[in-house]
């Protein structure tokens, strides 16, 4: 999924056909349509200005203006290190991920899932098969754990989760809309949720009881996304680490 498509995952459904079909251009077309006016995006899908802008305002933007100037945003080019070798720039990055990780904060997400009747682990796109890694390694430790990534089965869990249930987001961004919407309205199921992302300052960390990040530079292509992912295995490891340790406390 393409982070404009990742960004707007759920106001793409209200979009109506006509538009819709400018969108999927556009994100296809990136590179040019960044520097097209309104006007030239029109003429060359044959289509109306007003249906341009109408499809700005259902994606929660002003205009075309600001559409714009997002889809440049998107367009940064990766920024390669500096450092000639590319290991050390991977034990710098993993270096700065745990020197950045709290440990109070861990152990604390840790306890919850520990005295949880049940987990659920949320991921989508890339991460899909973070989550279930995650969701299966608890599994081997006789958690009661399911891993949800399909966007129905999302939607559905406001209507399933207990009080005493923990919801576990994984997400690079903490952006993504999908999750963020899922965590909005869990926010009245009374129960924890915790995410695990690469931004401290994300719409999704500011919805949970408690976010651990990494906060690794980005690197984008085409707009899509091509960070490297270790970041969040590195923190979900440590996690799952942790909660293992206290489990067989407990059993002590």
């Amino acid at each position: 999924m393409s982070l404009l498509a990742e960004k707007f995952a759920k106001d793409i459904q209200l979009l109506s056909h006509s538009e819709q079909y400018v969108f999927y251009y556009v994100d296809g077309h990136l590179d040019q349509v960044s520097e097209w006016t309104l006007t030239k995006l029109a003429d060359t899908l044959n289509t109306s200005n007003t249906t341009i802008i109408r499809m700005c305002k259902k994606l929660g933007l002003d205009g075309y203006s600001e559409f714009r100037y997002m889809l440049r945003d998107l367009q940064e080019p990766a920024s390669m290190d500096d450092t000639p070798d590319i290991k050390e720039e991977y034990l710098q990055n993993f270096a700065q991920i745990v020197q950045n990780i709290r440990l109070p904060d861990v152990e604390f997400i840790a306890s919850k899932l520990l005295h949880a009747q049940t987990i659920i682990v949320v991921s989508v796109g890339l991460t899909k098969t973070i989550g279930e890694y995650l969701g299966k390694r608890l599994i081997q430790v006789q958690k009661p754990t399911m891993y949800a990534y399909e966007s129905h089965i999302i939607d559905l869990l406001p209507s399933f989760v207990k009080a005493n249930d923990v919801v576990l987001f994984i997400s690079m961004s903490g952006d993504t809309k999908t999750l963020v919407q899922a965590a909005k309205k869990l926010q009245y199921s009374n129960c924890y949720m915790f995410s695990i992302t690469n931004h401290g300052d994300s719409e999704l960390s500011k919805l949970m009881t408690q976010n651990i990040y990494s906060n690794i530079p980005t690197k984008s292509y085409a707009g899509y996304d091509i960070t490297s992912r270790s970041c969040l295995m590195i923190q979900i490891d440590l996690l799952f680490e942790v909660y293992l340790r206290k489990m067989l406390a407990e059993q002590k």
